[in-house]
Parts: C-alpha cells; structure tokens; sequence
C-alpha cells in the first residue's frame, strides 16, 4: 500500500467530519472510478474488478 495515501499531509481538507462509513452516493461514484480502472488488463484492473464485485455485492443499485 502507498504509504503518502496514510500521511496525515496528504489528506483532503473536510468542511465537515469524515463519516465511518461511504454514503451510498459515494459507494456509486467509488463504484464507478473501480468500474473504470477494472476496463484496464493488468493487475491493478483485476484488483479493481473484484473490489467493484464487492463493493456492488454490500450496495443497494441506484434505481432503489
């Protein structure tokens, strides 16, 4: 793992507190950014085609 992705310098400045968990808005668009990367045929789009399998398998689709 990236070690800069952990460094408190690196972080996004908030408005707000960080919730414990995604909004389902935000699930959709890191499903899409995983949908996107998972086109790719290398490693890094394997990786990204089972964690788009697994994020969609825990979220409710957009049409609910």
């Amino acid at each position: 793992m990236d070690d800069d992705l952990l460094d408190a310098d690196f972080a996004m400045e908030l408005p707000e507190p960080r919730l414990a968990l995604f909004t389902l808005s935000e699930a959709h668009e890191l499903l899409d950014v995983l949908h996107h990367f998972g086109a790719a045929d290398h490693d890094w789009g394997a990786q990204a085609r089972r964690f788009a399998a697994e994020l969609a398998a825990r979220v409710p689709s957009r049409d609910v």
